[in-house]
């Protein structure tokens, strides 16, 4: 989640992937994996988290299989993204009269709420203001939690509010593009809607997320530290007039959309299987069981390469001595020619 790479590596996203991936491991395990267990082992001390995952009937995880990257998983594993989601509801009247007035479309702006757009830097505010003002055709709404920064005063295409419906803001037709932190529940909602985005990741599995939509091509990720005028302008320009965008976001909506069965069905229907069967077994890979070192066959790449380098050595001694011999057979014919 820490990692910045796609599944397209270079040999130098390899090893900065291969690095991240113990950090995160260890990271989860010490932040996150060892508060869990020390609250539940007061009530059940042997309790091992590892262990009650994986001896688990099955393993939800919040993200979707046509957005996240291709992965070599068990079938345990069951997909559940877009729990939750409710139908869009018709805007309020402020909201229509938005869309009805601006010419080109609206644009949508927030950072869901882990991050409060009022306590940004003032440089970075006024460079998402500057930007908003170079597209006078277009109305963007802002997630801004502080009504009294009236912080739109002199923007006159620029809408906030403490909270926005944006359920019901991505359904409309003349949404344009998302700006967006990058948050799973964000990142679900605009692709299901088939909304193009700008991903600007704070922090935590943000920069995945962001980089899962990059892959799929319906977003284009800034890094914060980058957040300039010019910058979010470029960005602005490129996600509403290259339509590649508008179209990949389209194609992946109808995909998630269109699976046999919605996540409240598959979260109902495995929970049902679990409790009448329980975990038997028949889902668990043998690697559940294994030493990283045999995990990866690292045993049986040593054994090979032990082996190879025998032979190689065996053939050098035997290719020298037969050199030798031959040596020592041309150098007495020599002496027998002389004498």
């Amino acid at each position: 989640m820490l990692s910045k790479s796609t599944d397209e590596m270079t040999f130098r996203e390899r090893i900065s992937n291969f690095v991240y991936y113990f950090i995160e491991k260890l990271l989860m395990g010490q932040m996150s994996t060892k508060g869990i267990e020390e609250v539940i082992q007061k009530q059940f001390p042997d309790f091992n988290l590892e262990d009650a995952i994986s001896d688990s009937a099955f393993f939800y995880i919040n993200t979707d299989e046509h957005i996240d990257y291709p992965q070599a998983i068990t079938h345990k594993v069951i997909f559940i993204a877009g729990l939750g989601k409710v139908q869009a509801q018709p805007l309020e009247k402020e909201y229509i009269d938005i869309f009805d007035s601006a010419k080109k479309g609206v644009i949508l702006l927030s950072f869901g709420s882990g991050v409060q757009s009022f306590q940004m830097k003032s440089e970075m505010k006024k460079a998402f203001l500057e930007a908003f003002l170079e597209f006078p055709e277009i109305k963007f709404l802002w997630k801004y939690e502080k009504d009294e920064d009236q912080i739109a005063k002199g923007y006159p295409n620029v809408f906030t509010g403490k909270w926005l419906p944006q359920n019901d803001i991505l359904d409309h037709p003349k949404l344009l593009a998302f700006i967006s932190h990058g948050g799973m529940n964000s990142v679900m909602e605009g692709s299901t809607k088939g909304v193009p985005m700008i991903c600007i990741p704070m922090f935590a599995d943000q920069t995945h997320n962001s980089m899962l939509l990059v892959r799929r091509g319906t977003a284009m990720k800034l890094d914060k530290s980058e957040i300039t005028k010019e910058n979010l302008v470029a960005a602005i320009k490129e996600i509403i007039t290259n339509q590649k965008y508008s179209q990949n976001a389209k194609m992946l909506s109808k995909m998630v959309n269109a699976k046999p069965t919605t996540a409240a069905e598959r979260v109902v229907k495995y929970a049902e299987f679990a409790a009448q069967f329980g975990d038997t077994g028949t889902l668990t890979t043998q690697g559940r069981y294994q030493s990283f070192w045999v995990l990866y066959s690292f045993d049986v790449i040593v054994f090979l390469i032990t082996v190879i380098v025998l032979i190689i050595g065996l053939l050098i001694f035997i290719v020298k001595k037969l050199l030798n011999l031959l040596k020592q057979k041309i150098s007495k014919n020599s002496v027998k020619k002389l004498n």
